[in-house]
């Protein structure tokens, strides 16, 4: 009895505070992601186009393989980056579609990508015009120098 009347105290507890906090909650403005004008650039939704290894010119594909946007022979890479700070990652090979999601946060040309499940990526990025930028991914892990890739807005 008393355990059951301890549960109830505590929960109405909860309630009421719950109750009058939720309007204070509500005033604090969130940090939006979209602070700086090159973090605002890149939101949208963008598709890989071209690839590069260093010391190499930019080719329309990825280790001789053309990049696809949808069909039989599609490979691709979509990314759409979202105000709040979340971003999604679609892969396209052939018929199969791979999605992952995850946050994301830009600072000077640096774009830092956590993925749900999977350790965080570091890639250093150039707007070369509004609707396009190149990136460079590092592998801090290896001694692969990385892959420059260049996207394009899609919308």
């Amino acid at each position: 009895m008393k355990v059951k009347g301890l549960v109830l105290v505590v929960t109405a507890g909860l309630t009421v505070l719950c109750l009058f906090s939720s309007p204070l909650f509500g005033q604090v403005e969130k940090k939006s992601t979209t602070e700086n004008g090159k973090t605002a650039q890149l939101v949208g939704v963008w598709e890989i186009y071209q690839t590069k290894s260093p010391n190499k010119p930019y080719e329309p594909g990825y280790k001789g393989r053309s990049f696809v946007a949808k069909g039989l022979q599609a490979f691709t890479l979509i990314l759409e980056y979202r105000q709040d700070g979340t971003f999604r990652r679609l892969s396209r090979i052939g018929p199969s579609e791979t999605v992952q999601d995850g946050t994301w946060k830009f600072s000077c040309n640096e774009l830092r990508q956590q993925l749900q499940g999977a350790r965080e990526e570091v890639l250093y990025v150039r707007f070369d015009n509004p609707d396009q930028f190149t990136s460079i991914e590092v592998y801090e892990d290896s001694a692969d120098p990385g892959l420059f890739a260049q996207f394009r807005r899609v919308r």
